[in-house]
């Protein structure tokens, strides 16, 4: 059952490492698309947007809390929802694909 239609040859089972290196190496290959990280940046700044909206602000310095956390939002979580909701549409892409 594990020989190919065409050349009755044994086809191996492709490894992650085998799958990632051809999805980024080739520029021709629609695999990994330049848009494909878009979502899980907006994702990332909404998120952020909203913590800084929701801070409470100082009383001298009414920006500087929102900044902050504005900030502190963008590197964490921010890049663990960017990176998750990445990975999450590159599955999906790939789903789609195969």
């Amino acid at each position: 059952m594990s020989e190919s239609r065409g050349g009755g040859q044994q086809q191996e089972p492709v490894t992650p490492r085998e799958l990632l290196r051809h999805a980024l190496v080739d520029d021709q290959d629609p695999r990994f698309p330049r848009w494909l990280p878009l979502p899980g940046i907006l994702l990332a700044v909404a998120w952020a947007a909203f913590q800084a909206s929701t801070a409470p602000a100082a009383v001298d310095a009414p920006l500087t809390a929102p900044l902050a956390t504005l900030v502190s939002a963008l590197v964490w979580p921010g890049a663990a929802i960017c990176a998750v909701t990445t990975l999450a549409a590159w599955f999906g892409w790939q789903l789609e694909i195969d």
